[in-house]
């Protein structure tokens, strides 16, 4: 956070180097943590901002200070903010010593524009254009490029190239617009003629400024509401399901009624017949004399004494009374249980603000210490590829990496990949629907891709095993990216990215 003063006013320059939430914005107030936070960049401190640029070709803002340069690049895990004083360079997250240098020595070649900048879009592609515009200028954004593909009703190189132009245009001298869908809580910031974002209702705004903090505030609030309702969610069908399994024991438990006198019957004839009754017995019979006056054959324990035995059935008798009477209070309990969650239930459904949300919490009694045990997403942890427009590829990044993917990740009927007898990244084919068999294209690209990412990405052909994600199995003690496949299909591809697969930007 930079403050931005002049004269008694005072302006804030938020950025956000958090790798795919990346962000540049301004706001007219901000308060300081007291906990957490550090100053940074003292150098800058009383320097006027005498121009704000852009590279005309990548995503790195340049504040040009009296006596200093502040650089904001946007790229991957080294999104970061650099100050640039006398040769001397100072970064907020930490970089490697050789990285800096390749950084300082780019910059120094890159040209900077103050100007809504529309590059020359007539680009030399003998396939995918639009690929090849995102590799020549990696500051036109996917969702650029979404927008375009939702226009396009072809492949061509020249509707492509047109309907770019226009998006850009569109960018630079239409309104900013918020798409809000109100049915799944999303909020997309974009511009007024956009065809890419679904949305049940559009608000249009004079400056960017203005619409980008409504968005963040927004987007805060919604995604907020939309963990708190899946945490309530959750934990109700918890319990709906656990309370549901306890009232059908204790029904079955009531319906098979009570021995208490079966049990109480039993003590009373070996009572009177304890003259009968000998240590060491495992079994007696003797006369029914409160039922049909038949024999019955009673097992005792041998190791008893005939007293204890008959004791036995008493406390037997005692117990079984005292058991069924408590499973009937425990079903009246449990149903009023029961009816007062699907009442909570049949509540969530009609619940349109945080506060209310708050209360069922409360209600609950959930905590906020178990908001935190949430399962955290981490689809953005991996690189990801996203096959003939349906199928989501992750791929680990290290050894630790690996792990994550494979052992927290992945789920039970996902497809694992890792090409044999080398080392390189476990590769997880999402299965989204398990009744849909995986055609076998979509196999074998994701091998390739799993050969792709591996040691032996450059040899000509390269076996590559498969599995679903259940049979892979990590032992104790085994290091760090190691598993072991309880069963295993070989594919034989060629280590390429593969076509109709495209990587999957996290910025």
């Amino acid at each position: 956070m930079f403050v931005l003063k002049k004269k008694d006013d005072e302006s804030f320059l938020e950025i956000n180097v958090t790798p795919g939430q990346s962000f540049i914005n301004l706001r007219t107030k901000y308060s300081r943590a007291k906990k957490n936070t550090i100053n940074f960049f003292n150098e800058a401190n009383g320097q006027s901002v005498k121009s704000i640029s852009i590279a005309d070709d990548d995503r790195i803002v340049k504040l040009e200070l009296s006596n200093a340069e502040i650089y904001f690049t946007i790229r991957g895990k080294h999104t970061n903010v650099f100050s640039f004083r006398e040769d001397k360079v100072q970064s907020f997250k930490t970089e490697d010593g050789n990285i800096t240098l390749d950084i300082s020595n780019e910059f120094k070649q890159k040209h900077f524009v103050k100007h809504f900048n529309i590059p020359e879009l007539v680009i030399q592609a003998e396939k995918d254009y639009l690929s090849a515009v995102k590799l020549k200028y990696p500051f036109i954004g996917n969702d650029i490029l979404k927008e375009v593909k939702a226009r396009a009703k072809s492949k061509l190189k020249t509707e492509l190239q047109s309907l770019l132009k226009n998006v850009l245009l569109e960018i630079e001298k239409t309104k900013p617009t918020l798409f809000i869908n109100e049915d799944s809580s999303i909020i997309g910031l974009a511009f007024k003629e956009f065809k890419s974002i679904p949305f049940t209702k559009k608000k249009l705004y004079d400056d960017l400024i203005t619409a980008q903090n409504y968005f963040f505030s927004k987007k805060h609030y919604l995604e907020n509401k939309q963990k708190k309702f899946k945490i309530i969610t959750k934990h109700l069908n918890r319990e709906l399901k656990k309370i549901a399994s306890k009232i059908n024991n204790l029904q079955g438990t009531i319906e098979r009624g009570t021995k208490e006198e079966e049990y109480n019957k039993i003590g009373s004839l070996l009572l009177i017949n304890i003259n009968k009754l000998k240590s060491g017995m495992k079994e007696i019979v003797i006369e029914d004399i409160y039922g049909s006056n038949e024999h019955i054959k009673i097992k005792v324990n041998p190791n008893f004494s005939p007293k204890k035995n008959i004791d036995y059935y008493f406390d037997k008798s005692k117990a079984d009374k005292i058991s069924f009477q408590k499973s009937k209070e425990m079903l009246k309990k449990a149903e009023v249980d029961f009816n007062n969650l699907k009442r909570i239930e049949e509540k969530l459904t009609k619940i349109d603000s945080l506060k209310e949300l708050d209360e069922i919490m409360k209600e609950l009694k959930i905590k906020k210490y178990d908001q935190k045990k949430e399962k955290e997403d981490l689809k953005d942890k991996f690189k990801q590829y996203l096959v003939d427009e349906k199928y989501n590829v992750y791929v680990g990044k290290d050894s630790k990496n690996n792990d994550l993917l494979t052992t927290k990740f992945a789920k039970q009927n996902d497809l694992w990949f890792h090409a044999r007898s080398v080392s390189g990244s476990h590769v997880v084919l999402r299965v989204e629907n398990t009744k849909e068999a995986v055609p076998k294209n979509i196999l074998k690209k994701t091998a390739s891709l799993a050969a792709y990412h591996s040691k032996a990405k450059t040899a000509g052909t390269v076996p590559v095993a498969y599995t679903f994600k259940k049979y892979v199995v990590k032992k104790k003690g085994d290091p760090v990216g190691t598993v072991h496949l309880l069963r295993e299909d070989v594919l034989l591809v060629k280590p390429e990215i593969p076509k109709d697969c495209e990587y999957v930007d996290k910025d």
